[in-house]
């Protein structure tokens, strides 16, 4: 080098120097090591709301990441190198941790979390930082010209790098908002109608008072999530007319509610964290009260994080025996649900593997806590009722193994009643059988019959997975199950006046079912809709108290949906453009098939902020929940990563 050449090159900054010499292998990655640094801090926020010390480990892991990019522009070394390979290699070795065994801490320990875009970002922006930290580490740092391949190959490391960056920092951005109030708005001159007033009024009826314990269990070699230590939870049963006082003690390490599932309580009791109520904290407890004003077969659940808390197994019947009509020798409540302690419902990636791995496997369904058998006492001429709950997801099939058909059962043995569905009881029902009967999450069947004189009744599924036999005796013959007709509540009983159609319609709203892929929760999901909208930013109907409200329910997707409206009953007026030839359907969970139609009613007769939305919990979870909502109504409670509420 010439005497000139030396002098221009010593006058050049030190950074221009270390850049021309050797830093064009260390431009990748930088580039990487600060995308993963830039997704880290984009995300902190939302782990401080949920546990602080994550929150703190985001901070710190994001500022050491883009340190150490600076670091690596301006000054080089093999201990640098080595440094920051082992603290992107040790970052992705704690998030393999988390999403397959879980952390022993958080708030919810040894749990494993699900894949999401913003994390798979990271990992590989981390892996690759890794890598070439390592290269580097390896080879020789000495001056000397830059070569145009190094420097085509540092500009090209450009292009997965932003992508990562970007794609993982918008996933991190489209999580739950940090806030969302529902109250309904509140025209020009109207007063406001507080949450807190919508409660029963006190009164002189029966008191019936209960004790729930949200806590973890050993049950079936799985650590379940359960009301009293057992799953299902334990059955209360009272008499309509009766006031009810639930005191649940949360024990767990999550936040939970209870929600009183078609029991039409006033809106202050309905249990939905984030609009009724706020989700009650570990070590926490929380008063219901509420009047059991109808009579019939209901249920309870969890309504925080539902899709998650439901399957783990918090919930449990509700039977409420109306004080006029027949009565039943044997009355016996039957909950059909997933297998406790082993859920596989969720949201994004890992939901989408639990339901692959499900149907390779299948279901394992119980009955009342027990996949065997269960066997009820029941003697020759009893009559006996048998209260169906669906708690079950459903089969699940299809391209992205979210279609849900749900649970079929089939009784044989002897002729049976359908008395009631969803806690409506049925006009005029005539002895059937044996007919497939579909049960869809969230519905129930009141079936009625006679004990033969000899023999069992017994209650089967045609794809084999449940079984109950009431009585003793010879059990019957098996017909050819799947060859069954479909029991078609439109067609059975007898018609009757409907009330709700002697007011005439006030209002009719469009609800239309639909599904389209994006990233929702930091994840890439098959996002569910209400009219092209997704919870917590859905639609909202608005009504006023004493309308009649007719909802067209149009079903744009290939999968069976089970709409459930919170303290409200639905009157059936059509489908597919046939009215009711039978009984008149009162319902509060409609089972609606793929490319159906329904016309459904109700009476505006319950104030508050009610949600209506897909039971199947995956669906509600990808956003297919909307809101009917009362005039002037508002709720202190927010939704959203701020308070931690997220009903779904």
């Amino acid at each position: 080098m010439s005497v000139r050449g030396a002098s221009a090159t010593a006058r050049l900054p030190f950074w221009h120097l270390h850049l021309r010499l050797s830093g064009w292998r260390a431009i990748p990655t930088a580039i990487f090591t600060l995308g993963a640094g830039a997704i880290h801090l984009t995300v902190m926020p939302q782990h401080f709301q949920e546990y602080r010390p994550f929150g703190v480990f985001f901070l710190l892991a994001g500022l050491a990441q883009v340190s150490l990019a600076a670091a690596l522009l301006f000054s080089t070394g093999r201990r640098m190198a080595i440094l920051g390979a082992a603290g992107n290699l040790a970052i992705v070795a704690l998030w393999v941790v988390s999403r397959t065994v879980g952390l022993p801490l958080g708030d919810d320990p040894w749990h494993p979390e699900t894949v999401g875009v913003a994390d798979a970002a990271v990992t590989i922006l981390e892996l690759m930082a890794a890598w070439n930290l390592i290269r580097l580490a390896r080879r020789p740092w000495g001056p000397g010209p830059a070569r145009t391949r190094v420097r085509i190959r540092s500009a090209l490391a450009l292009v997965p790098g932003l992508l990562l960056t970007i794609v993982g920092v918008e996933a991190g951005t489209e999580g739950m908002p940090a806030s969302v109030n529902m109250s309904a708005p509140i025209a020009p001159g109207q007063a406001s109608i507080p949450m807190d007033s919508l409660k029963a009024a006190p009164g002189s009826e029966p008191l019936r008072s209960f004790t729930l314990v949200a806590e973890p269990a050993q049950i079936g070699g799985q650590t379940a999530w359960t009301f009293n230590g057992t799953v299902p939870g334990p059955e209360l049963r009272v008499m309509q007319g009766d006031r009810l006082r639930v005191t649940l003690v949360n024990d767990l390490p999550a936040s939970t509610t209870i929600h009183w599932h078609g029991v039409r309580v006033s809106n202050a009791e309905d249990g939905v964290a984030g609009v009724t109520q706020d989700a009650v904290p570990p070590g926490a407890t929380y008063s219901y009260e509420f009047v059991a004003r109808d009579g019939g077969t209901f249920w309870y659940h969890s309504h925080q994080d539902t899709a998650n808390q439901l399957t783990r197994g918090l919930f449990g019947a509700l039977v409420v025996q109306a004080r006029q009509g027949p009565t039943a020798d044997r009355d016996y409540a039957l909950i059909f649900h997933e297998f406790p302690g082993h859920p596989i419902i969720g949201p994004g990636l890992q939901g989408l593997a639990g339901y692959v791995g499900q149907a390779f496997s299948g279901q394992r369904v119980a009955v009342n806590g027990t996949t065997d058998d269960l066997r009820l006492l029941a003697l020759p001429g009893d009559r006996v009722r048998l209260r169906l709950i669906g708690a079950l997801e459903g089969e699940q099939f299809g391209p992205l193994m979210m279609v849900a058909e749900p649970l079929e059962l089939v009784p044989i043995g002897t002729c049976y009643q359908i008395v009631a569905i969803d806690g409506g009881d049925l006009n005029a029902p005539q002895c059937i059988g044996p007919e497939r009967l579909r049960l869809g999450i969230g519905q129930r069947y009141d079936l009625s019959f006679e004990m033969p004189a000899s023999g069992a009744v017994r209650i089967l599924d045609p794809r084999g997975h449940e079984s109950v036999t009431v009585g003793s005796g010879p059990a019957p013959a098996v017909p050819d199950l799947k060859g069954l007709p479909l029991f078609d509540p439109l067609g059975y009983g007898r018609p009757a006046p409907v009330p709700v159609l002697g007011h005439g319609i006030d209002v009719t709203y469009q609800v239309v079912l639909g599904e389209e892929g994006g990233i929702r929760n930091f994840q890439p999901e098959l996002i569910h809709t209400i009219n092209g909208k997704a919870a917590p930013m859905g639609t909202t109907y608005l009504v006023r108290e004493g309308e009649v409200v007719r909802l067209r329910i149009v079903n744009e997707t290939g999968e069976f949906h089970t709409m459930h409206l919170h303290g409200h009953v639905l009157t059936v007026l059509d489908r597919d453009g046939g009215a009711p030839r039978g009984s008149p359907l009162h319902l509060d969970s409609l089972l609606v098939s793929p490319h159906e139609r329904w016309d459904v009613a109700f009476v505006a007769d319950n104030p508050g902020l009610w949600m209506f939305h897909c039971h199947v919990l995956l669906h509600a979870a990808l956003g297919m929940s909307a809101m009917v909502s009362y005039d002037g109504v508002t709720t202190p409670f927010d939704l959203g990563a701020r308070s931690g509420n997220q009903p779904e």
